[in-house]
């Protein structure tokens, strides 16, 4: 009996141990690629690289500065967000747009917490809650994760790994609940090194972007007219305010008129040649949620 209570007691230093690590999550040593499937078109795929750089101070407040890069090679990196960590493994992102900062972890919570995710004009929000732990073992070192579950949508499912995140990007947690569409953490890069990649894929890069002409993850959405001349409408319904970013290009991907909106609006085209070209709107997180072909003929 002695011999069994002295192993178990091992065991328990020996996890306590590797669970000690200090595996923050905030870090400029690291960088993330997510894919995204949209869930309209699971033809459409996109690969988008995150990273942390850089210090800010907002109201007092320390973050690192959030990038996101669309290229393969990352090369092209802008601003999208503020990220922080405190002492207690909370971690709090405040949009650019935004004065409010937002939890998107605790890496201290417990069996049947919850975590709430807003869609403007859904009630009851959609949440998270946490089924259980478990351990994954990354460079020698074991690290937590945290299981958890939709209980009104049983088949999204997803996992916090201790300083790596979530296994749908690492600011996309509970994503899928807003918009329908599918966010897998494809890789994890640490001091340079790929130290994780998602099973199901052997690539840290995958995009379907150029042959995919719509998606629409948001279809609340309407842009008229279509052929346009002179000028085009946007017309959506946001009771929210919130802000979002429209952005016209060329065939070569060369933005062509980049704009924020809020309400519905309309855009002057009389400096834009007649041509094919498409055009994004994006989320306060710098997420593609509506993309389209717009012919201008004046």
């Amino acid at each position: 009996m002695k011999t069994k209570i002295l192993l178990t007691l091992i065991f328990a230093v020996i996890v306590q141990f590797c669970f000690a690590q200090n595996h923050t999550l905030v870090d400029t040593n690291k960088m993330w690629s997510v894919l995204l499937i949209n869930g309209a078109n699971p033809y459409y795929k996109s690969t988008h690289f995150i990273k942390f750089q850089g210090d800010t101070i907002i109201n007092d407040t320390m973050y690192k500065k959030v990038l996101k890069a669309e290229d393969e090679f990352h090369n092209n990196w802008e601003l999208n967000g503020f990220i922080r960590e405190d002492s207690t493994k909370k971690v709090y992102y405040k949009y650019i747009e935004e004065n409010e900062e937002e939890i998107i972890y605790d890496f201290q919570v417990n069996i049947n917490d919850t975590f709430y995710y807003y869609k403007p004009n859904l009630e009851p929000p959609g949440c998270l809650v946490v089924n259980g732990f478990d351990s994954i073992e990354i460079n020698n070192y074991y690290r937590k994760v945290i299981n958890l579950s939709c209980p009104d949508a049983p088949y999204i499912t997803e996992k916090w790994i201790e300083g790596i995140g979530s296994t749908e990007g690492v600011i996309y947690s509970g994503y899928s609940l807003i918009t329908g569409s599918d966010f897998v953490l494809l890789c994890f890069y640490e001091n340079d090194t790929l130290s994780y990649i998602d099973s199901s894929y052997n690539e840290c890069y995958y995009n379907t972007y150029d042959v995919i002409e719509n998606i629409f993850v948001n279809s609340s959405f309407i842009i008229y007219p279509n052929p346009a001349t002179q000028t085009i409408n946007i017309l959506f319904n946001n009771q929210q305010n919130r802000p979002y970013t429209f952005e016209l290009y060329n065939y070569y991907g060369e933005i062509i008129c980049k704009k924020k909106i809020i309400n519905s609006t309309s855009f002057e085209l009389s400096n834009i040649s007649n041509g094919i070209y498409f055009y994004n709107i994006k989320d306060k997180r710098n997420f593609i949620i509506y993309r389209n072909k717009l012919i201008i003929i004046k």
